[in-house]
């Protein structure tokens, strides 16, 4: 259920006119990385979330990325001024012909898409995802500062930015409570999982703590030691090790709070059930 209040949850203010970064701003209303974006990804994981605690994190998120889309809408509305009479010099032409308020759109007028949405189902690769998010959208803000000197204009966006800044940090720690469980388990039990392939070689070959250290074997010429010629139908031999580790379930790794349903019994002939 939704409930709107009629007050902004951030003050939102605009010392003048300004249609060119108006349609800048476009990009955080209906862009890739906008607040649009955010509030749907979010609410889409939280309805198919099956961990009470992340899924209220999730719509509390999710709620509040509305109320940020539609300070930016407001703050977009405002920047383009009086509407009765448009320039013909008028900075975005996909805005020309309805100036009377932000279209949802991005900065180049591309229309927002449900594309946009990354949503999988595995808890610990959408949280992940969500941070990035979060990281790309105040990446926007953080540019979009450099691009007006209005001062009512630049609050906003610091406060805008400071909000992206605090749902990253849920995530991530959201993400601590996640460790071991569905694409963060170790769930290929081979003697690949913990080898570096320097596969761009020549000068320039660096290392570093993704490469070295914590158990990490750098395989300087990999090809030479795995590579040779496709082989069809290859026995690799009773030794060999399975590619798959012991436990491994396909309908329950990437959700460890989901339970397998029973198959129902069989009925056995001449046990069937009565019809009523």
């Amino acid at each position: 259920m939704f409930k709107h209040i009629k007050d902004m949850e951030y003050t939102v203010r605009v010392d003048r006119p300004d249609p060119r970064f108006a349609n800048l701003l476009l990009e955080q209303f209906g862009g890739p990385h906008g607040e649009l974006k955010a509030a749907m990804q979010y609410f889409s994981q939280a309805v198919g979330c099956n961990d009470p605690k992340l899924r209220d994190m999730l719509q509390d998120i999710a709620a509040e990325e509305l109320s940020h889309f539609e300070m930016v809408g407001e703050c977009i509305a405002m920047l383009l001024g009086p509407t009765d009479n448009v320039s013909r010099d008028f900075p975005a032409i996909h805005m020309a012909l309805l100036p009377a308020g932000p279209i949802i759109t991005n900065s180049m007028g591309a229309p927002w898409t449900a594309a946009y949405i990354e949503t999988t189902g595995d808890l610990y690769t959408d949280l992940a995802s969500n941070s990035s998010a979060e990281l790309r959208a105040k990446l926007i803000y953080e540019r979009l500062l450099q691009q007006t000197d209005d001062a009512g204009v630049k609050d906003m966006i610091r406060f805008l930015l400071s909000r992206e800044e605090s749902h990253n940090f849920s995530f991530l720690q959201a993400l601590e409570t996640l460790k071991g469980t569905g694409t963060d388990a170790n769930f290929r039990d081979t003697e690949f999982t913990k080898k570096y392939m320097n596969l761009s070689t020549g000068a320039g070959d660096a290392r570093g703590p993704w490469n070295q250290g914590n158990g990490i074997q750098y395989e300087e010429n990999p090809n030479e030691k795995y590579g040779g010629p496709a082989a069809y139908g290859q026995d690799l031999g009773a030794d060999s090790k399975g590619e798959i580790g012991p436990g491994y379930s396909d309908s329950t790794r990437n959700n460890p709070q989901y339970t397998q349903p029973k198959a129902p019994t069989p009925n056995v002939a001449g046990q069937e059930k009565p019809v009523h």
